[in-house]
């Protein structure tokens, strides 16, 4: 099987952030709750952010927080699979991903300094990019 090259829309794939979040931010502050994988899946490693945010997603702050977190986590799975040749389950996994990220009400516009809504416009033009996932 040939492997999946992460072309250059790939590698700017990225949890865009306005802002880093503030020095003593509390641990409640889910942008500082998700900067450490954020900055794993800005280095392309995929699998490492996953892990990172599985560990936000096991204390969440509410069910949006917990759906929205998932969403980051299966989206970061997809580009796990997408960069070790696996086009199919990571063209499903990033569709779940942004289907969490919708179904949590993810914000239109900067929150707590991070765009989801440029994050999530971004995976869905690289899931476009891949084939179908089989029904």
């Amino acid at each position: 099987m040939s492997k999946l090259p992460i072309s250059a829309a790939t590698v700017r794939l990225r949890l865009f952030a306005t802002a880093r979040p503030a020095d003593g931010a509390t641990a409640g502050d889910l942008a500082a709750r998700l900067e450490p994988g954020r900055l794993a899946f800005n280095s392309g490693d995929f699998h490492g952010a996953h892990e990172l945010w599985e560990d936000v997603w096991r204390a969440p702050r509410g069910a949006s927080e917990a759906m929205l977190v998932q969403g980051l986590i299966q989206i970061a799975a997809g580009m796990h699979h997408a960069g070790r040749g696996r086009p199919r389950p990571a063209a499903t996994l990033l569709a779940k991903g942004l289907h969490k990220l919708r179904t949590a009400g993810a914000p239109p516009g900067e929150a707590g300094g991070l765009r989801f809504d440029l994050f999530a416009q971004v995976v869905a033009a690289f899931r476009d990019t891949l084939p179908a996932p089989h029904r």
